[in-house]
Parts: structure tokens; C-alpha cells; sequence
């Protein structure tokens, strides 16, 4: 291909991406950092999830769990999950803010087709395909992924093409190759933890527990009166202090009685004490004057001892004069001693005397805390009179009492005081909720990512540099994919491409305003397969550069001949043991019976999706003929978690022991393909719920005629052994014989 021809075919494949997107997309170009809403979080067996059946997301680059305005308009906690048949399965978040009940996850979009071929540098391979020109194909299917160039491989349902491809892939990668497979895979996010991250997610989940709480209470609160709660309160409790009160004024009058009767024996003591203080005056009296002359007899005693010093000693002049003072002396002394032993004899004893004196302090002491003590227990049951008197005058009614006894009953007043509380707390935590969700915010970008291992495996084009290249790209179901899709990939190829799909699939989409555009027709709404020729099993055989898988392990509606067991690998002849056709140029595809295929005939009674629902078993799929009715199916499921829902688009590329397809909601002539598709997902079981007459009046050559004429067999819907009533159990009530 020429340099002029290869950038023309990239700018024209660009450009009809381009073209495609604006139309799906509309005004509002969407971007990589636009969240998108998957829906909400519902508990189940296995944990969280969102059911995302009936829908392709695309590729999920990250996922926060948020509230229902988006995950920048509140906290947004980051969380790893798990897709799967249409059913997103959540790993522990951690603490969890009560908003954040919603899926929202930014997706890989389209627009990456147009900036990987606008891109491409050197990309003979791509050139290659474009032109529609791939390498000639020799060899087995297998090797076609280890030689340099590009190739195809053309194989129906069950033919084997994903397991070689991946068996492909896992073997490139152990030799140190950069692999790139595009396959319907399971997506995995892993969620990295932080404990910074999980304290901030546990702080805004306390404030918004404390948020939650306040329109509830709020709700609860409505039309109580706490003023008027209050008052009946005070009356009630006024009430109840009186009756404790009573108690206390019983208490204290016997207090009283007892300080009373302390008060008049004290009384009586003074009265006894002051008698005998009294009948003992004289001897006190006389003990005095003893005393006394006892301290007059002392001097006397010294003055006479000093006269006696100075009459003895050598002859002085007035020496006369002492001597007669001595002798006046000793008359003193004599009579001072009469004196006393007189008053000795009328006085008490000094002890008698402190006894009594004792006594009557004690007495009085006694007297006055007697006194004390009755007029303060006095004091007390006259304030407890006045007290209970007060009380008493309150006395709440009936209705106060019916009124608080239904207030408490409900709570209310608690609920009052904790409302009260967090609107007294309220008004700073708006900044620190903002403050909180900001941090989480940064916190949690690039906390989620993909599990690639050595194969970069996914179903859609790779996210990240535009520049990045791979040394072998393998591609899957190319027969549903867009031409200008496969050629991107193929143009991250450094040497080896394989492209591997059914031309019978599901085309791709495009709306009915994009059909009339040539250039969105060429490169969006065609395939590789017919963009090099080949749209029948025939063009396959005959195409030099495709291979032609023809073994088959599903259950088809064609008719079979031999009695070959379901499954068996035999070929016809001309056939290799791998059930490729080994003649030059390729082969044809023989489908085989795989299993059984029953219809189920309604008899033209309306649906009992419910009934149908609950017995079929587990892991096994409904496909209806259009998005309409896979929403009824979907409402039927309820939480049956296990089951998969979806039309034959978005159920393309996966496989199923049993599959019950719906003939009744569209008769799929305008979608033969897609019937095609739907019909061969079923590994072991395929059912076909339609109406028996539908079928017997159908016209030749679409899909009920196609029914009619494979001979399947035919039962009732609800006969036993076939869609029983559903049972008290999880077991499957469907069972293949």
C-alpha cells in the first residue's frame, strides 16, 4: 500500500469514528473523566453489588461508590470489583459514608479509535488488513499466532477460537512476548488499601451518620412542644420531690422529738448541777479563805524566819526593836494557823470543788448544743412543712400525665436533647465535611487498578499511551467488532496479528441516521470478515489468508447426521483431529448438536416471567430479542444474582450449560443473526419458549421456520421436568437428562 493510500485510509477510518461518536454522544462530547452512573448498590449472598445485566459497560477505569449527584459533588470512596455476566460484584469499600449508595465509574470511550489510528506510525499490519490483503495462511490456526503477519480465523460458536487464542497468548507470554488479547473477560479492579484513606472514609461516614440523623429526628420531633413537655415535667417531677419530701419530714420530726427530749434532760442536768454548785458555796467560800491564809501564813512564816536571823546574830543597835516584832510575829503565826484549821474544818475539798465546776460546765455546754440541735431540727420540719406545702400546690392533671407518659413512650425527649446537640455541632462540620471529601477525593485516584498479568487481556481497545505497541495482538470475536476497532489494535502490532471471529455474529450497530453515511458504513458498520470478502462459510474456505475452524461444542438447531455423540471431535472427511479443514485455502464449518433443544410452548398465554424465572437453574441465561424485553426478564429476576439477562448483543461471546431464549416478546426476523448468536450460547440445554402455532405458521426462512424445521422436541411451559413450579430451595429445578 502506498503512502499516499495509508494515510488515507487512517484519516477516513478516523474520521467516520469521529463521525459515529458525535452522533451517539450528541452535543455533550463524553471523556475518560466523565463518571457515569452504573447504578445502585444492592446486598447479596456473595456481598455488595450493582446488576449491570442487559447492558456492556465497556471498560472500567475506575469506580467509586457515591452518592446520587456524582462522586464530585460528595464523598466518593474508591472500591475494588469484580464484572462478570453482567453482575458487578463490590469488595469491602471499608467505613462508608451512608450517601454513598451508587455505582459511578469512569469507562474507556470510543474516541480512543480515533486517536489510535490518527497515531499510527509504522503499521504495515494494519496497512495490510486495511487493504484487505492478510497474510496467506498455512499450517494449524495455532501457529498462525507465533508467524510474522496477519491473519484470520473464521470459527462458530463453540468452535474453539477463544481457547486458542488464549492458550496462544499464555504460551507468547512465557517466552517473554508483549502480548495484547482482545476477549470477553471478567473485569478486575483491585482496590490498593490505605489506611489514611480509610480513616477519612471512617470520619465522613461518622459526620454523615450525625447528617442522616437530623431530618430523621426532625420527623420524629414533629409537633412535639418541648416547653410545654417541660412544664408538665417540672409539675410531675415537683410531684415526686414531695413524696421524698414526706419521707424527709418523717425522718425529721422524729429528729426533732429526739432533740427535744435531749434539750429538757439537758435542762434538768444544769438544774442538778447548779444545786450542788450551790449547797457547796459555804465550803468553797471557806476553802478560799483557807487558801488565802494559807498564802498569808507563808509571808508570815518568811517574815519570822528573817527576824529570828537578825535577833541571833552579835548584839546591834535595835536589836529590842526585832526581838519584840519577833514576838509579835509568832502571835500572827499562831493565830493565822487557828485561823485555818477553823476554816479548814467548814471547807470542801479542792477536788469537790473542780468536780463541780466540771459539772456545771458541762451542764451548760450540754445545754446549749441541746439547744442548738432542737431548734435547727425546729427549723428543718417547718421548711419542709412550707416546701411540701409549695409542691403540692402544682399538682400536674390527668392530661398533663397522659401527655408525658406518650412522650416518653415515643422517646421524645431524648431524641429532643440529641437533635439539640447535633445542631449545636452542626455548624462546623460543613467545612470539615468539605475539607474530608477533598482529601478522600485525592486519596483515592489511582487506588484502583487493572490486574493485568503478562497477557494484557481485555475486551476493548487497551487505555493508556496512545504509543504503546505490543508484539503480538490477538483478537477475538472480530465477527461483532467494528472494522476501524480491529484495525487499531492490529496497529499496536510490532509482528504478529490474529483475528479471530464468526462473520455470523451480531454485525455492529449503527443508528438509523448513520447508515446513509458510506464512510461510517465502511469502517464502523462493517467487519474485517466482509471488508476482505468473506461473508459466507464458503468465502472462508476459499480465502487464502483465513482459517476455518469447524468443530462445535454447543448445542445447535441444525440437524446432524451419524448419531455423533454431543461433542464429539470427529471430522468429516477432508477434516484433521483439530477440526480445521485441512484442504488448501481454509474449510467449511459443519455445525453440531451439542446437547438437546426443547421449545417451550406458551399456547399463546401471556408470559409468567416470574414463574419461568424461579425454575430455571443456576448459572444459566435468558436472552431476549430486544433491550424492552430483557427488562421484563430483568424485573422477574429479582435477586436472582445468579442468572445471566441480556439480548444477543450484549450476551455475544459468552457460553452457558442452559440458555432459554425468548420467541414470544419477537419473532428475531428482523434479527437473524442475532438469533443465530442467541442460539448457540448453550452448552448442554437450549430452550425456546414460543407459541406453538407461531411456529407452525411461520414463514420459510426465518428463525421459527428455522425451529420448526430442526424437529426439537416440544413441551408445555410449566410440565414437569421441564419448568416445574419453583421449589423451597436454590437447586436447579431445570435438569437436562
Amino acid at each position: 500500500m502506498k503512502g499516499d493510500e495509508m494515510e488515507n485510509w487512517r484519516h477516513e477510518a478516523a474520521e467516520a469514528v469521529g463521525t459515529e461518536t458525535a452522533h451517539v454522544g450528541g452535543e455533550e462530547q463524553l471523556t475518560e473523566d466523565t463518571w457515569h452512573e452504573l447504578g445502585p448498590v444492592r446486598d447479596s449472598e456473595d456481598g455488595p453489588i450493582v446488576d449491570l445485566r442487559g447492558t456492556r459497560p465497556g471498560r472500567l477505569l475506575d469506580v467509586r461508590l457515591a452518592g446520587s449527584a456524582g462522586p464530585r459533588e460528595g464523598a466518593a470512596v474508591p472500591v475494588g470489583v469484580r464484572l462478570r455476566r453482567g453482575v458487578l460484584r463490590l469488595d469491602d469499600p471499608g467505613p462508608l459514608p451512608a450517601e454513598c449508595d451508587r455505582a459511578w465509574a469512569r469507562i474507556a470511550t470510543a474516541d480512543h479509535r480515533a486517536s489510535l489510528l490518527r497515531g499510527l506510525g509504522f503499521a504495515p499490519l494494519a496497512d495490510r488488513l486495511a487493504a484487505g490483503k492478510p497474510d496467506r495462511a498455512h499450517g494449524e490456526p495455532k501457529r498462525a499466532c507465533f508467524l510474522p503477519g496477519v491473519r484470520l480465523i473464521r470459527g462458530g460458536p463453540g468452535s474453539g477460537k477463544t481457547t486458542l487464542l488464549k492458550e496462544a497468548a499464555d504460551e507468547l507470554a512465557r517466552e517473554g512476548h508483549r502480548v495484547l488479547l482482545l476477549t470477553r473477560t471478567e473485569q478486575v479492579l483491585i482496590c490498593v488499601p490505605d489506611q489514611a484513606r480509610l480513616t477519612v472514609q471512617q470520619q465522613l461516614a461518622d459526620l454523615s451518620v450525625a447528617e442522616s440523623r437530623l431530618p430523621e429526628l426532625r420527623e420524629l420531633l414533629h409537633g412535639f412542644d418541648r416547653a410545654a413537655y417541660d412544664a408538665v415535667r417540672r409539675r410531675i417531677d415537683d410531684q415526686l420531690h414531695a413524696d421524698e419530701l414526706e419521707q424527709q419530714l418523717a425522718a425529721a420530726q422524729r429528729d426533732y422529738g429526739a432533740a427535744a427530749a435531749d434539750l429538757a434532760q439537758a435542762r434538768q442536768e444544769l438544774r442538778r448541777a447548779r444545786n450542788d454548785w450551790s449547797g457547796a458555796a459555804d465550803g468553797r467560800r471557806n476553802l478560799t479563805e483557807v487558801r488565802a491564809l494559807t498564802a498569808q501564813l507563808a509571808d508570815v512564816d518568811a517574815e519570822l524566819a528573817r527576824l529570828q536571823l537578825r535577833v541571833e546574830r552579835r548584839p546591834y543597835r535595835g536589836r529590842n526593836r526585832d526581838r519584840k516584832a519577833l514576838y509579835r510575829t509568832e502571835r500572827e503565826r499562831d493565830a493565822l494557823r487557828q485561823r485555818i484549821t477553823v476554816a479548814s474544818d467548814a471547807a470542801i475539798t479542792v477536788e469537790r470543788a473542780s468536780a463541780l465546776d466540771t459539772a456545771l460546765s458541762d451542764a451548760h455546754h450540754w445545754l446549749d448544743e441541746a439547744a442548738r440541735d432542737e431548734s435547727e431540727a425546729y427549723t428543718r420540719v417547718q421548711q419542709l412543712h412550707a416546701k411540701i406545702a409549695q409542691l403540692r400546690s402544682t399538682k400536674p392533671s390527668e392530661q398533663d400525665m397522659r401527655f408525658h407518659a406518650e412522650c416518653v413512650r415515643r422517646g421524645l425527649p431524648d431524641l429532643q436533647t440529641e437533635y439539640d446537640d447535633l445542631v449545636r455541632n452542626s455548624s462546623g462540620q460543613a467545612a470539615r465535611r468539605g475539607q474530608l471529601e477533598e482529601r478522600l477525593w485525592w486519596l483515592g485516584e489511582g487506588a484502583c487498578v487493572a490486574t493485568d498479568g503478562p497477557v494484557h487481556c481485555s475486551d476493548t481497545l487497551p487505555h493508556g499511551d496512545a504509543n504503546t505497541r505490543f508484539d503480538v495482538v490477538l483478537i477475538d470475536d472480530a465477527g461483532s467488532r467494528p472494522l476501524s476497532e480491529v484495525l487499531a489494535a492490529v496497529g499496536l502490532a510490532r509482528h504478529t496479528a490474529v483475528v479471530a471471529g464468526d462473520p455470523d455474529s451480531p454485525q455492529p450497530w449503527l443508528g438509523p441516521r448513520l447508515r446513509g453515511e458510506a464512510g461510517v458504513r465502511r469502517w464502523c458498520g462493517a467487519t474485517v470478515f466482509s471488508h476482505c470478502g468473506i461473508r459466507t462459510a464458503e468465502d472462508a474456505r476459499t480465502h487464502a489468508g483465513c482459517y476455518v475452524l469447524t468443530a462445535s461444542r454447543r448445542v445447535s438447531l441444525e440437524r446432524t447426521t451419524g448419531g455423533r455423540h454431543p461433542g464429539n471431535r470427529d471430522t468429516d472427511a477432508g477434516m484433521d483431529d483439530t477440526g480445521v479443514d485441512a484442504r488448501a485455502g481454509g474449510g467449511g464449518y459443519t455445525a453440531r448438536s451439542a446437547g438437546r433443544v426443547v421449545v417451550l410452548d406458551t399456547a399463546g398465554e401471556p408470559l409468567r416471567h416470574a414463574g419461568i424465572i424461579a425454575s430455571l437453574p443456576r448459572g444459566s441465561a435468558v436472552i431476549a430479542p430486544h433491550r424492552t424485553a430483557a427488562a421484563h426478564w430483568l424485573d422477574a429476576v429479582g435477586r436472582r444474582d445468579d442468572l445471566a439477562v441480556g439480548t444477543a448483543r450484549t450476551m455475544h461471546g459468552e457460553e452457558f450449560d442452559v440458555v432459554l431464549v425468548d420467541l414470544v416478546s419477537d419473532d428475531w426476523h428482523a434479527r437473524t443473526r442475532a438469533f443465530a448468536s442467541a442460539t448457540s450460547r448453550a452448552r448442554a440445554t437450549l430452550y425456546l419458549l414460543a407459541d406453538a402455532a407461531s411456529l407452525a405458521s411461520a414463514a420459510p426462512g426465518t428463525p421459527l421456520d428455522r425451529v420448526r424445521k430442526a424437529g426439537a422436541e416440544v413441551r408445555a411451559v410449566g410440565d414437569t421436568g421441564v419448568v416445574p413450579e419453583p421449589r423451597a430451595t436454590t437447586e436447579p429445578a431445570v435438569v437436562a437428562p
